[in-house]
């Protein structure tokens, strides 16, 4: 059984501790919850263990750690500048009820939610969260702090770039790139490729709002 710290205290980490706590045999031992606030939720204060800072100062690299944050700029600066010199291994949660094809790769930090399908030749990077029922077709590649909710489909030869979201239910057809921090609303079908960061909308789904490099980094 592995131990794990849960960095989070919101929606996810809460999923993810019912996901833990739900297997038999039991995978993890959860040593502690760490977030600046703790949870909203009687029911899990017995997971709480303190603040980030907190973890910092009693963080062991024998260690593993899984962050349970759905927004992908917080789980980025968490990575790049909050544990960067904490020497951290990261581990991914993937639930036992997911389809894994052995010809597909999975990075360091991701959460696989219930019935996520991977298929053949695809590539998922770091630190991605995919929600429960999602669909990666073949030879696609899903890069760095990505999110997507549940039931989206991402079809095959795709191609989709770090810091973007995806909506519930929402759908990339065959050989489409999708640009760095995009984002695809719930229900919406993408048709063609995107050069440029844009909030995406409908059937087929059309740019609503343009995003610059600014907004980037600051979200």
């Amino acid at each position: 059984m592995k131990n794990v710290h849960i960095i989070g205290t919101g929606g996810l980490a809460k999923e993810v501790i019912g996901y833990i706590e739900s297997e038999n045999p039991k995978r993890y031992n959860i040593l502690g919850c760490w977030y600046d606030e703790s949870f909203n939720n009687t029911d899990y204060d017995k997971y709480y263990s303190g603040t980030i800072t907190d973890f910092k100062n009693n963080y062991n690299p024998q260690e593993t750690v899984l962050i349970a944050i759905a927004n992908n700029q917080y789980r980025q600066n968490y990575v790049y500048n909050e544990f960067s010199g904490l020497k951290i291994t990261y581990e991914t949660y993937i639930h036992p009820s997911c389809e894994i094809s052995k010809f597909a790769k999975i990075g360091q930090g991701c959460v696989l939610a219930p019935q996520v399908i991977i298929t053949a030749n695809a590539k998922i990077c770091d630190h991605i969260f995919i929600n429960m029922k999602c669909l990666i077709a073949h030879d696609t590649i899903v890069e760095s702090f990505c999110c997507l909710f549940p039931k989206v489909e991402v079809c095959g030869n795709s191609y989709i770039e770090e810091n973007c979201t995806f909506g519930i239910g929402s759908i990339v057809l065959p050989e489409i790139r999708v640009h760095s921090g995009s984002k695809l609303d719930a229900m919406s079908v993408l048709r063609h490729s995107l050069d440029q960061p844009a909030l995406f909308v409908g059937n087929p789904a059309q740019p609503v709002k343009i995003y610059d490099e600014s907004f980037q980094k600051q979200n």
